[in-house]
């Protein structure tokens, strides 16, 4: 049996219309449900009346000076978005619940049903925390109104204790005050298949190189296009600037990601023990060859030698590291046969090559064997729209191995390292970020935590890049990536081009542009 009787009432546009409409409900003694108001039309839903009454009230309504037509409906516009809204959340392959600033929960969608065992019909309206009175440290949490980000969650429902990731979102208006929020829940496996999907991605192998600046992208959109060769690529940059990484991202790139990838420190070992190290050597060949050892370059063979510092051989070393790269053949020490290897070199060096070359201490030959393809990595100093995003990163990667639980830093910890000039680079500030939360009292870092040599740093006043006090980490970084995408817009000229630059796609830009209103 219908509970509602909905109309839909086609109006002239004249001041005063809806008023004359609603003062008849009201003679009438009819209390309206739901009123929609649209220029020339009027949405009404109240309680079901008798034939008698709804046709006393059709005839005062078509009375109404002004009144074009009146037509029953089965739905008004706000409850079909609902119900498609409704049906929307329920297709989402997570569980959301969102919830009013009462904590009273208004929507528990379909997979929520699934994790927790329980029927929608039984806990719309139930206070959220009785749902987690058994997980204290989430109780709290919702209670103080705090979001949070895939905490893991062990949920017990008919398929046994399940591993959940849960996550809170605050819902607020525009003076920051709370409505309420929602909660998203995602089964834990569910969540690693789809990580490790993305590790195998192009953008997976790039997980480890945290930045978004151009100056990133564009050596992320280089290391794309040579990865799959097997050309020789000599990464160059100062220390500290993340070189290696780069190296195993080309790796993971590769059509060798499936053979080893072999890392040798040309600075961190004298001649006699590299050239055992890259060559191997025979059984006696020398005192203490008490057995016969392959050399990297035959472990490595199929895969990709990483060759860090190679500005540091020797020039006797240079020379044999030039014959194999020639030959592609070795011998090891003591030994008499010479043997093929198929090996793709990734060098890296933070020296002038170029100037060691004019002062005979690095051989022109073997430049120009192994700066095929070279690739410069940025200091970190040419990319500071990405300290916020490494800040971040290296908070979290840090809590655990300090035993931490820090959530972020304030704006004054932030412009406090944007205006530093980074000469150890990205090293040098994980290792400044990591003093700080060794130092932090509380859960979010200040620049009092921060221990710096200050005759080092730099008048940086960028005001696209200087951040207000108090501001929150999130703000922080969503407003450096506004305006990288800004800056790379304006350079491109269009959005194919720009996300070309960014290493993102056609669509995420357009998703970015949307977000922060750029035109």
């Amino acid at each position: 049996m219908k509970r509602f009787i909905r109309l839909e009432i086609i109006t002239q546009d004249r001041i005063g219309m809806t008023y004359e409409i609603l003062e008849i409900f009201y003679k009438n003694n009819l209390n309206i449900d739901s009123l929609e108001v649209f220029p020339n039309k009027l949405c009404i839903k109240l309680r079901m009346i008798d034939g008698r009454s709804k046709d006393i009230l059709m005839k005062e309504l078509y009375g109404v000076n002004g009144t074009i037509s009146i037509k029953e409906t089965q739905l008004l516009y706000y409850e079909i978005n609902q119900k498609k809204l409704c049906a929307t959340i329920d297709s989402v392959d997570k569980g959301i619940i969102t919830v009013n600033r009462n904590f009273e929960i208004e929507i528990f969608n379909y997979y929520c049903e699934e994790y927790f065992s329980l029927k929608r019909k039984d806990v719309i309206g139930r206070d959220i925390r009785k749902l987690f009175y058994h997980k204290p440290h989430i109780k709290k949490l919702i209670e103080e109104g705090q979001e949070f980000e895939n905490i893991k969650l062990k949920i017990r429902n008919h398929k046994g204790d399940n591993l959940y990731l849960i996550s809170f979102k605050a819902i607020k208006d525009d003076d920051n005050r709370s409505h309420g929020f929602v909660i998203f829940i995602k089964a834990f496996d569910e969540a690693m298949k789809i990580a490790n999907a993305v590790l195998q991605s192009d953008e997976g192998a790039f997980r480890e190189i945290i930045g978004n600046s151009p100056r990133i992208h564009e050596v992320k959109n280089i290391v794309l296009a040579v990865a799959r060769s097997n050309s020789t690529i000599l990464l160059r940059g100062e220390s500290g600037t993340g070189k290696e990484l780069f190296a195993k991202a080309i790796y993971k790139l590769s059509d060798r990601k499936d053979k080893k990838f072999v890392v040798l420190n040309c600075a961190a070992l004298p001649d006699n023990l590299i050239e055992s190290e890259l060559f191997g050597y025979e059984r006696g060949s020398f005192t203490g060859a008490i057995s016969q050892k392959d050399g990297l370059f035959t472990v490595a063979n199929g895969g990709t030698l990483f060759l860090d510092e190679v500005g540091e051989l020797s020039m006797a070393m240079q020379a044999k590291l030039l014959r194999v790269l020639q030959d592609g053949t070795i011998r090891k020490i003591g030994g008499m046969e010479e043997e093929e290897v198929d090996v793709r070199i990734i060098a890296a060096t933070n020296r002038d090559l170029e100037k060691m070359i004019e002062n005979n201490r690095f051989r022109r030959d073997l430049y120009y064997r192994i700066n095929v393809m070279p690739i410069y990595i940025p200091a970190l100093k040419e990319r500071r729209q990405d300290i916020p995003l490494l800040i971040n990163y290296f908070i979290n990667e840090l809590n655990m191995k300090l035993g931490k639980n820090i959530k972020s830093a304030d704006s004054d910890f932030v412009n406090g390292l944007m205006n530093y000039e980074w000469k150890g680079n990205v090293r040098e500030l994980k290792n400044v970020i990591e003093r700080a939360m060794l130092l932090c009292r509380g859960n979010v870092l200040n620049i009092d935590d921060i221990i710096i040599d200050s005759e080092k740093s730099m008048d940086f006043t960028t005001e696209d890049l200087l951040f207000s006090k108090g501001e929150k980490l999130r703000s922080i970084i969503e407003r450096v990536e506004k305006q990288v995408i800004k800056n790379t817009l304006k350079d491109s000229k269009s959005i194919r081009r720009a996300a070309k630059k960014l290493g993102v796609s056609h669509t995420t830009v357009i998703n970015k542009i949307n977000k922060y209103n750029l035109n």
